[in-house]
């Protein structure tokens, strides 16, 4: 199996909370790693976030077996789905996604953006 849960957030999905909320997995094939995912359990879905480091026909072929345990992961949590979010800082929109998760059975896009507005310390 290409799925290992680490214990530690790892430095690609450092602008993720390590509150507590997300289970952290490495994704590698037993040579490389190739990638990590961030995932969380909501009422009737798991949250997916992907990260990857590598790419390439060995890597996808890969990617659909961590897909599987993903999806036996979900059903042995009793969630009925999987939402994968892509996360960008830089504020890009990336037109590959919905296509590169359509090729693991991903449907039902949407689009979402996200602005922070800081508000600075609740110390008087």
């Amino acid at each position: 199996m290409a799925v290992h849960e680490i214990p530690d957030r790892p430095e690609i999905l450092s602008h993720f909370p390590d509150n507590g909320l997300y289970r952290w997995l490495e994704l590698g094939d037993g040579r490389q790693v190739y990638g990590y995912a961030a995932i969380a359990e909501h009422e009737d879905m798991l949250e997916l976030h992907l990260s990857l480091v590598h790419w390439g026909g060995h890597v996808r072929r890969h990617l659909g077996e961590d897909v599987e345990w993903l999806k036996g992961e979900a059903r042995r949590l009793g969630k009925q789905r999987v939402m994968g979010i892509r996360a960008d800082e830089n504020g890009t929109f990336d037109t590959r996604f919905f296509k590169f998760a359509g090729l693991f059975g991903f449907g039902e896009t949407h689009t979402i953006q996200t602005t922070t507005l800081p508000v600075g310390s609740a110390e008087p």
